[in-house]
C-alpha cells in the first residue's frame, strides 16, 4: 500500500515541492489552509484488498499558516492516526508554533512540560 504525502502553505512556500513528488495545495490564508487539510484527511481510497485507506500519511503546512489554526480545528485535525499533520518553516523562517505544538503534545502525553 502506498500512501501519498501533501504540503499546504503559499503558493511561494510549497512550489518547489512538486518535483519531490509531493501534492502542493497552495493556499491564501489560515482558514483556507484548515479546509485544505479537513479535505486532505477525509480523502479515502480503497487498497489492494479493496479496504478503504487514507490516501494521505503525511501532511505537512507552513508555521505561517499553522499559527493561524484554532484550537478546536487543532482538535478536528488530530482526530485518527493518519494523516500526520506536520508542521514545516516556511520561505520566510521559523514562527516556534512547531515547537510550541510539539511542547503542548508532551504536556498532554506525560502530564507535565518536560521540554522546558
Amino acid at each position: 500500500m502506498k500512501y501519498k504525502t501533501a504540503i499546504v502553505g503559499s503558493k511561494d512556500a510549497v512550489a518547489g515541492f512538486s518535483l519531490l513528488g509531493v501534492d502542493v495545495v497552495p493556499v491564501e490564508s489560515p482558514t483556507e489552509a484548515i479546509e485544505q487539510l479537513l479535505a486532505l484527511k477525509k480523502e479515502k481510497r480503497e487498497d489492494e484488498r479493496g479496504i478503504e485507506v487514507n490516501t494521505y500519511a503525511i501532511v505537512f503546512i507552513t508555521e505561517d499558516l499553522a499559527g493561524g489554526i484554532s484550537p478546536d480545528d487543532e482538535k478536528k485535525l488530530a482526530k485518527g492516526a493518519l494523516p500526520a499533520i506536520i508542521p514545516l518553516p516556511s520561505h520566510e523562517g521559523a514562527t516556534g508554533y512547531g515547537l510550541e505544538r510539539l511542547r503542548r503534545i508532551v504536556e498532554r502525553a506525560v502530564g507535565s512540560d518536560i521540554l522546558q
